[in-house]
């Protein structure tokens, strides 16, 4: 794996994870944790990345961060809001995640 991808992927895990600590990047990459801090380094002016240290600490993606908000155009969401409205049980909390996901913040259905 080539500089590029890791840092990709050590985004994608921020993202699921939203916090994950240098050394289980570093064990999970077969790099060192020195590594995983010049990565961290190099993402931190394009993504909202911090580190705190300490036994709560690690690496972190800020709660704001959504990459895939207002990804749906207004017709997409529109028919989504429309399905939404007529889903029942499990349907329908999978159409608002997906809605939360993909659609802008603080959707109101």
């Amino acid at each position: 794996m080539n500089t590029a991808d890791r840092r990709t992927e050590i985004i994608n895990i921020l993202i699921i994870r939203r916090r994950t600590t240098a050394r289980e990047l570093a064990d999970e990459f077969g790099v060192t944790t020195r590594t995983i801090q010049k990565d961290i380094q190099a993402l931190s002016p394009g993504y909202p990345i911090y580190t705190k240290q300490g036994g709560d600490g690690g690496i972190f993606i800020g709660d704001d961060y959504k990459p895939y908000v207002n990804t749906l155009s207004a017709d997409e969401l529109k028919t989504l809001r429309e399905i939404y409205g007529q889903a029942q049980g499990s349907q329908k909390k999978i159409l608002l995640q997906i809605i939360h996901k993909y659609g802008p913040d603080k959707l109101e259905l």
